[in-house]
Parts: C-alpha cells; structure tokens; sequence
C-alpha cells in the first residue's frame, strides 16, 4: 500500500486545502514532494516525475495564464499526483484549465497564503515514511502468516517488528465488523504508538484487513495466569484506543513460551478470527474453536478442497437448479448440534421439512456406511467450505 493523494485529506494543514479540480484523481499514488517555480519560465518541466505531489505559488506565472495551463498539462503528461497552488496570486483558474484536469484526473488545490509549503512538504514527507514503514511491517507478519520458517527466521523476523518483545507472545486479530477502509486501521495503529500509556514490549501492526496485536511477557514480571494476563491486556488496549470491543471480530492465539513461535501465534489469532466469522462470535480463542483448529491450517490443501467440493459441489448444485435451500439447512443442522427442531425454528419451516432435506441430502452425497458415517463426512466438509469461502 502507497500514499495516495485522498490519504493526505486528513492530514494537518492539507486538511485546509480547497479541491477545484480533478475529484476523481484522488486514488493516484504519491511518492515524493516538489516545488514548482522557475521552472515555468525556464522549460524545465521535464524535472518532475511520476507521482510527485507538485505545490507552487505560480508567481512566474502570475501575469500569464497560459503558462499555468501549459505547466499543469506537463504535470499530468509525466504523471504527477497532484498540484497544491498557494492563493496568492491565484484565488481561481478558468474553466478551461479545471475541465481540462477533470478530464484528465488530476487534483488541483488551492490552499491559504497562511499556510507555510515547508509545512505541507514535511507533512507528506512524514505520511510516506509512515506509509512505508507500515507497509514494511506487514509484509514481514506476512512472511511470518504464509512461510514455512525456522525458529531462528522468526526470531529475527520478531525482533524486527520490536526490538523490546520479551520470550514469551500471545497474538489477537481484530477487524472492525463495519470495515471502512484501511486508513482507518492505520489510525489506530499510529494512536496506540503515540499513546504515553503503551507497553513498549507489545506491538500493534496492520495487517490485511485488521489489526495485529502481539503481547510479549517475561517469566519474571508476568503477575496472573498467562492467559488472564493476556485478556486484561488485551481490554485494557481497546479502552486506551477508546473503541468498542463489540465493534470488532477479535481472533485469539494461545500462549507461546518462545518467542520463535510468534508465526504460530499469529496464524492461530488470524484462524480463531476466521472462526469467530463464521460462528457468528465477536470473539473467540483459537483453543476453543474446535475442529476449526484443524480446518483452517489445512483449507488449502488441494485434498481437502478436493474432499469437500465432492460433498458440497452436488449439494449446491441441487439448490441452484431447484431454487431450494439444502446447503443452508445442512450448515444449521450441524451448527445447531443435528437439532431439527432448532433448525426448523430458525428457518420458519415444519421439522418434517428439515427432516426431508436432510435425507435429500443424503441421498444426493450417499451412500454412507452409517448415519454417523454421513454426519461426521459432511459436518467436516462444511466446515471446510466454510473456512474456505472466508478466508480472506
């Protein structure tokens, strides 16, 4: 992820700038910072270069129009961000030069004379940096997400998160269950790292869709059983940030005695948070997600895939074709621990329905060499499909 022109909207002093062209370029990617100043006069526009977000007073160009139209056309020809025009000389531009860069989609802004361009440059300089650094963040818990490493990588790995982790992790997943957008995700990550209160030994990253938090205790200091002490952390952390944990699906690990098991911490936080979707929880510990502790590190294996797609794929099938509601019903039965009456509640229906669809089913995947032989084939099977159509 890169910084992007709508990014800096928030930001201080950009937050008073004025959009008069190009709304539809706020996607585009900034990777630097420039001046725009004699090279108006002196055509040299040539100097800038893909994704610079360009600021100027246009003083050059204060009694000539034209050179502000022609600058504005070699900004977007080399593929600049965006231009930030200090009102000065400039409280306005005509209609041609805005149409123009909203044909073209390119923000143009014009900003107060009060506000320093040393500001504005060190501002976004700060938000690349930042962006880089979270982005840099994420792609080593992704290595540690998606590798098969050894103790040692991941010890290396963990000390390049933070330094300050003691021997011992704990990993929580949280993602808001009204996902916005991941600026959103980096705001708190960057209020916890601002906060006077936070633990220097854990860690609160972005990563995917959501928030990582690593806890790290030593033996020595740790003062309630090692889970309590991760709970009391974990709600302690939410009330700094002052948000809701009713707001977010949190995932979490169990207890890692070392350190070099922080990949296994993270998958388990990330595997609980996948369950905690489907079962519909705000919040679940990977210890207590049971055959989900299995189906998740395996959901990829192409024998799993292969063993649930022969179940379900029939199942599906017959749903499509017919207009009725099997899989659903198959999922509640289980869900509801093969409860018809449960089952028929929830879905508004007679338990001689639910007692019909299931022998459907039975019959479309069968045969079976027993009814235990049929429950524990497909309640595997969904649960399969299931971590598969979540998985993110």
């Amino acid at each position: 992820m890169s910084l992007k022109v709508k990014d800096t909207l928030t930001m201080e002093y950009i937050e008073e700038f004025n959009l008069i062209a190009g709304k539809n370029g706020l996607n585009n990617k900034i990777t630097t910072v420039g001046i725009l100043d004699h090279e108006l006069i002196e055509n040299q526009m040539d100097i800038f270069v893909e994704g610079e977000f360009v600021i100027s007073t246009l003083s050059l160009a204060r009694n000539d129009v034209n050179l502000v139209f022609d600058a504005i056309k070699s900004l977007i020809e080399t593929k600049a961000a965006a231009l930030a025009i200090k009102s000065f000389y400039y409280s306005s531009l005509p209609e041609e030069i805005i149409d123009y860069a909203d044909k073209k989609n390119f923000p143009i802004f014009f900003f107060h004379p009060s506000i320093f361009i040393e500001n504005i440059i060190k501002t976004i300089f700060s938000g690349i940096k930042t962006k880089s650094l979270h982005d840099i963040h994420e792609a080593k818990i992704e290595t540690l997400f998606s590798g098969s490493l050894n103790p040692y990588t991941v010890n290396e790995i963990a000390m390049e998160l933070n330094a300050n982790f003691f021997e011992n992790a704990s990993a929580a997943y949280c993602q808001e269950i009204r996902y916005t957008s991941p600026d959103n995700i980096i705001r708190l990550v960057e209020k916890y790292l601002r906060l006077t209160t936070s633990n220097i030994h854990h860690g609160v990253f972005k990563f995917r869709k959501g928030i990582l938090i690593i806890f790290s205790y030593s033996d020595k200091i740790i003062k309630n059983s090692k889970q309590d002490q991760v709970h009391l952390d974990l709600k302690y952390l939410f009330h700094s940030l002052r948000i809701e944990f009713s707001d977010f699906i949190t995932g979490l690990s169990s207890y890692e005695n070392n350190i070099s098991h922080l990949d296994i911490a993270i998958k388990e936080s990330y595997y609980a948070f996948e369950s905690a979707l489907i079962e519909e929880n705000n919040f679940l510990e990977f210890e207590s997600s049971g055959l989900y502790q299995l189906i998740f590190p395996i959901s990829e294996n192409p024998w799993a895939e292969k063993f649930a797609r022969k179940l379900i794929d029939p199942i599906l099938e017959y749903d499509k074709k017919y207009n009725s509601n099997l899989y659903q019903t198959g999922k509640l039965y289980f869900s509801n621990g093969c409860n018809t009456m449960q089952v028929a509640k929830e879905l508004f229906q007679h338990k001689n329905t639910i007692l019909y669809r299931i022998r459907k089913i039975k019959e479309l995947i069968g045969p079976f060499k027993s009814d235990y032989d049929f429950h524990e084939q497909l309640s595997v099977a969904i649960k399969i499909y299931e971590g598969q159509k979540n998985s993110i």
